[in-house]
């Protein structure tokens, strides 16, 4: 309090003139008479002349004002393009997946993948669907594009799958278009891709060539599309092929699949492990 009136009393010629001017100010405003009125007409009139001849004079406030909501609205526009892309893409691929379900034979149970990994030696998903939605251990899982893996683990709500990017993947398959049988495993030391054995370097191979499940397994019906062939070459000191496969299945993207309700046969299960086992002793003593 003490500063201000010593602010008024130092600087007293100054306050008392502007208190002069606003008096006037307010008196011209609220006489009413006919001078006065007419000097507030034309003083009215000069002021708006002024404003507007001033107006291409840049406001540095506004502009920058200007700039802030510019920017905002960008940022804002720039997250719903981004979400209606991703939504866009996800309308997309679940169309495919319902076409796929409907022209489909098999009987298939519609999944989401709540979490997986595909830079393990041994990589696994979650799906949201489990015992109580008639998955059992066993089943294949598949997308509108080609083998998954198959449930290795349950629970009421949700199931695990062995995923094919795993070094305990021995999948039975063959060429389509050259109908050529061979055994699939996963070549976790040399990247993402498989590898196709067992057949014969004397047998012609298209490098075009799609890998489709044979009908060996009980595991996987017949004809599922598993991959196409990268390259091949003939493995040193033996008479086989060395095929490398693309998976059909981009495993990094994967968010949706297919569990296809279907019991494997036991007893050709048992089979076909112990002549699996039968294989692995030999190429040891190898």
């Amino acid at each position: 309090m003490y500063r201000i009136a010593d602010l008024i009393l130092r600087y007293k010629e100054y306050v008392t003139a502007l208190v002069l001017i606003v008096i006037s100010m307010i008196m011209i405003a609220t006489s009413s008479n006919t001078q006065l009125r007419s000097f507030r007409t034309i003083s009215v009139g000069i002021i708006a002349s002024v404003q507007s001849a001033f107006t291409w004079v840049p406001n540095p406030y506004a502009l920058q004002t200007e700039n802030r909501s510019l920017r905002q609205l960008v940022r804002d526009q720039s997250v719903e393009l981004m979400d209606l892309r991703e939504a866009g893409i996800k309308a997309e691929k679940l169309r495919a997946m319902l076409e796929f379900k409907e022209r489909s034979p098999m009987k298939l149970l519609a999944a989401e993948v709540r979490g997986k990994s595909v830079i393990q030696a041994r990589n696994f998903a979650v799906l949201n669907v489990g015992e109580k939605d008639g998955v059992r251990e066993g089943m294949p899982v598949i997308t509108e594009r080609g083998l998954v893996g198959r449930i290795v683990g349950l629970t009421p709500n949700n199931s695990i799958v062995q995923l094919l990017l795993n070094r305990d993947t021995r999948l039975s398959v063959m060429t389509l278009r050259g109908r050529n049988e061979g055994m699939l495993t996963w070549d976790y030391e040399g990247g993402r891709h498989m590898l196709l054995r067992q057949i014969e370097a004397v047998r012609p191979q298209l490098k075009v060539d799609t890998i489709v499940t044979s009908g060996y397994s009980e595991l996987y019906p017949a004809n599922l599309v598993v991959g196409t062939i990268r390259s091949i070459e003939q493995e040193e000191g033996t008479l086989f092929y060395r095929i490398v496969v693309a998976p059909a299945v981009d495993f990094a993207t994967l968010d949706e699949a297919f569990v296809v309700l279907q019991q494997p046969d036991p007893e050709r299960e048992r089979i076909r492990e112990t002549v699996d086992s039968l294989d692995d002793a030999g190429e040891g003593s190898r």
